[in-house]
């Protein structure tokens, strides 16, 4: 009897053995395909894999030759945030320690700031006339050989600069601090609001525009500020524009806002990404650089997203021409 029971049930158990192993060789090739078809969803949303290079670094510039972005320089002691330049040769980037390094087409060299706290945003008008702005109300001149303080008697942590010439240089902050210099001295501005001001651009000196919090876009005609119609209530974090009819702003979750002289639409930007900073070099030039190492392109129709090479949160870009643009990035971790 056992015997016949043996002959019935072997040929079960191999059939469900066999079942139990199609089983898992599908749900292996399953899970493969949705790794595969989830690809793009990663690339979409800028993640990408970091090379070896400078994986556990806290800071990265990379190079754009017009076809793909290069790692260029890293360093492991300091969180790099801003960048600006006058040629291929004289090109500045600074951080948080009060760092600001110099590249003088061979060589990123430190140079001496005498400062502890984080700087956040630089312009100058020429070589030998920079400034740079910083948390604690710090902002620094540079006249060509050495790093000065300037004493303003405020203590806003001030996010951006932007200046027409010498003459007329202006500077924005937290609680809706704006700042502005004559060529002899600096003044406090009635922005009429208190909302964290993170970006600011002009076309002239009398058409300047601040960027903040609740989507606040503030301009300047030159005699007072005055608030543009809000249009959304995501955070606003930089501005830039080709001319007086072609401005940009971005910002939270990928919000990018175009003005046409008349008024403020929304483009499509493709990605969730957090945008930073945006620069041009002309109307069907212009780049937008934010978090995750995203990094997105207008040929004057559409934005494109650039493959970045780092998921590093980029904060800074600066280029002058379309074959040579850098952008400096901090590893997110600790990042604050």
């Amino acid at each position: 009897m056992i015997a016949k029971y043996m002959k019935t049930i072997t040929p079960l158990f191999i059939c469900v053995l066999l079942l139990i192993g199609h089983f898992l060789i599908a749900n292996i090739n399953l899970a493969n395909d949705w790794s595969l078809e989830n690809q793009p969803l990663k690339y979409e949303w800028g993640l990408e894999e970091q090379t070896a290079e400078h994986d556990k670094c806290n800071s990265i510039i990379l190079h754009y030759d017009g076809n793909t972005w290069n790692h260029v320089y890293h360093t492991h002691d300091t969180r790099l945030t801003d960048i600006y330049g006058f040629g291929d040769n004289n090109i500045f980037v600074i951080g948080d320690k009060g760092t600001i390094l110099h590249y003088d087409g061979n060589s990123w060299t430190r140079q001496e700031s005498r400062i502890p706290h984080r700087l956040n945003s630089i312009w100058g008008s020429s070589p030998h006339n920079i400034y740079i702005t910083g948390d604690h109300g710090t902002i620094l001149h540079y006249n060509g050989t050495e790093w000065k303080t300037q004493t303003l008697g405020v203590s806003n942590w001030l996010s951006s600069i932007w200046g027409f010439d010498e003459n007329h240089i202006f500077v924005s902050g937290s609680l809706g601090k704006l700042l502005f210099y004559n060529g002899e001295k600096w003044t406090e501005q009635n922005s009429g609001t208190t909302n964290w001001l993170y970006g600011i651009w002009g076309s002239s000196k009398s058409n300047v525009y601040a960027v903040g919090v609740y989507g606040a876009i503030l301009h300047y005609n030159g005699k007072i500020w005055e608030k543009s119609v809000q249009i959304t209530n995501k955070r606003l974090m930089d501005i830039w524009g080709a001319d007086s009819k072609n401005i940009y702003t971005v910002g939270a979750d990928g919000i990018i806002l175009h003005y046409d002289g008349a008024k403020w639409t929304r483009q499509l930007s493709n990605t969730n990404n957090w945008l930073r900073k945006i620069w041009g070099i002309d109307n069907n030039n212009i780049f937008a650089i934010g978090d995750n190492g995203i990094i997105i392109h207008y040929d004057g129709k559409n934005w494109k997203r650039q493959k970045s090479i780092t998921n590093y949160h980029l904060l800074g870009i600066w280029g002058n021409r379309k074959d040579n643009v850098y952008v400096v990035g901090s590893n997110p971790k600790g990042l604050y």
